[in-house]
């Protein structure tokens, strides 16, 4: 099973469980996402919650040490991208005699067909799907001109009992407004996710555009800085030549935002947001908001400014 079980809930561990037992299989294992992925699936959300590795690896550890048939893969820890296919041909290299099932929900068959079609997925995988109403995703196979001839290699199962309404996004929600969601949590996850408080987890501006524009270096607003007057931070950086110079920037940054009080009022405004300078490939004044890797430094010269104002 993978995903980002940020954090593994109740309903992650019943559809595991349900597996193995159907399967009567030799072991589940849980395979968590990387931070990156992660970071990037969150990045549209204001204040997300973004368990690490760690966390989420000591999470499903917790529930694997009280099931001797369930452990925990971390293949996907520290890639990038995405990594169904690649991951599951590496447990079976791992395990050369095992038969590799992968659980899914019936929302996910048109991602299966699609896998099988682009990497012949279901030629060297089986699937297990997980529904509510098996009867018609049995007829929705059968009609499928690709599926259909793997039916054989795709489990159906009814979705037990008690899990409707559970995930990871609701009880983060519900963890934000402080109130408790230990009904949803494994016990062995509730111990070490009931530690956590909400002020641990901030809003996060992660892109300089729209609203947020202001605090871009290319923003457009007259200051002077060491005797000359620019049109942007931007064309300040570019003739002091400080492409790699936080001192310098620094020092232009400041002079934007303290020469122009309504862009201060709007730094100030954002509070205790963490501000990130999402770009697409920059990992020096940024974060590249595909891998997530970056130093952010213009991120942390802005929250600098602001904190010193404060």
């Amino acid at each position: 099973m993978g995903g980002s079980f940020n954090p593994p809930t109740l309903a992650h561990y019943k559809l595991m469980s349900c597996a193995i037992t159907a399967l009567d299989a030799d072991k589940g294992i849980f395979v968590p996402v990387s931070d990156a992925y992660l970071k990037r699936k969150m990045k549209r959300d204001s204040r997300p919650i973004i368990l690490s590795p760690e966390v989420r690896i000591a999470m499903l550890g917790a529930i694997c040490s009280k099931e001797e048939r369930m452990g925990v893969s971390t293949l996907e820890i520290g890639t990038i991208e995405g990594r169904t296919v690649p991951t599951l041909h590496a447990l079976q290299r791992e395990n050369p005699d095992a038969e590799l099932y992968f659980i899914m929900g019936d929302d996910k068959l048109a991602l299966l067909e699609h896998l099988t079609k682009s990497s012949g997925f279901l030629d060297y995988f089986r699937a297990v799907l997980f529904c509510r109403k098996c009867g018609s995703i049995e007829a929705e196979v059968r009609g499928n001109a690709l599926l259909a001839d793997y039916s054989d290699r795709i489990v159906i199962l009814p979705s037990p009992e008690g899990i409707s309404g559970i995930s990871s996004s609701l009880v983060r929600e519900i963890f934000l407004a402080g109130e408790s969601c230990e009904a949803m949590l494994h016990p062995a996850v509730w111990q070490i996710f009931s530690k956590l408080v909400p002020e641990q987890f901030p809003v996060v501006i992660n892109r300089f555009k729209g609203d947020y524009s202001f605090l871009a270096n290319h923003y457009p607003c007259k200051f002077t800085w060491r005797g000359a007057t620019y049109k942007s931070a931007e064309s300040a950086a570019k003739a002091s030549g400080c492409e790699e110079d936080v001192e310098l920037m620094t020092e232009i940054v400041t002079a934007k935002f303290s020469q122009n009080p309504r862009l201060m009022k709007q730094l100030l405004d954002t509070g205790s947001s963490v501000l990130i300078n999402g770009t697409n490939n920059q990992t020096f004044w940024g974060v590249d908001r595909y891998s997530w890797i970056g130093e952010n430094n213009l991120g942390k010269i802005l929250m600098k400014i602001r904190d010193k104002e404060e």
